[in-house]
């Protein structure tokens, strides 16, 4: 085996951690200007957490090949676990692969409850201020009508229509 190829996947996983770092400090941006409802400061968080995404998207690119250019070099297939990867490693290498492998872990928990988190608080504050409008303006609520003549809530997502009607 090389180490050529566990050094480079060991470097994809570090650039991958990095990389989701700092997503997670441009969620964090966005997530302050919601709070603080600054509109301009949160179209430019926006934007870097979208840069910031594609730099996470690529870097996982980078290290999903590594991975695979590791295994195939083990005998292995691109499936196989950490765990079974580090058992074909020589011994003195066994210890740096499940290391950069749980600090890339880490970094997409972050990500993933920061995320959530931000999901979250816009999802409440959305239905906060849809129950709002409906108390004040109950009158301009758009009603949709079921079968049985009862008002259906509109759902919150997207309607697609077919223009054919």
């Amino acid at each position: 085996m090389e180490t050529d190829k566990l050094n480079a996947f060991i470097a994809c996983a570090v650039e991958q951690t990095g990389a989701l770092d700092v997503f997670v400090e441009e969620q964090r941006a966005v997530s302050t200007a919601v709070r603080s409802r600054d509109w301009p400061v949160l179209e430019k968080a926006l934007e870097a957490a979208a840069g910031a995404a594609t730099l996470v998207s690529q870097a996982e690119q980078r290290r999903k090949t590594a991975w695979e250019n590791l295994t195939l070099s083990l005998d292995l297939p691109s499936d196989a676990s950490v765990f079974r990867v580090s058992l074909s490693l020589p011994l003195e290498q066994r210890p740096t692969l499940p290391d950069a492998y749980r600090a890339l872990r880490l970094a997409a928990m972050r990500a993933r409850i920061e995320t959530e988190a931000l999901s979250g608080f816009v999802g409440e504050a959305a239905s906060t201020l849809r129950h709002t409008m409906e108390a004040l303006y109950p009158e301009r609520k758009g009603h949709i009508y079921g079968r049985s003549g009862r008002p259906n809530t509109a759902a919150t997502s997207a309607l697609i229509l077919n223009t054919a009607f």
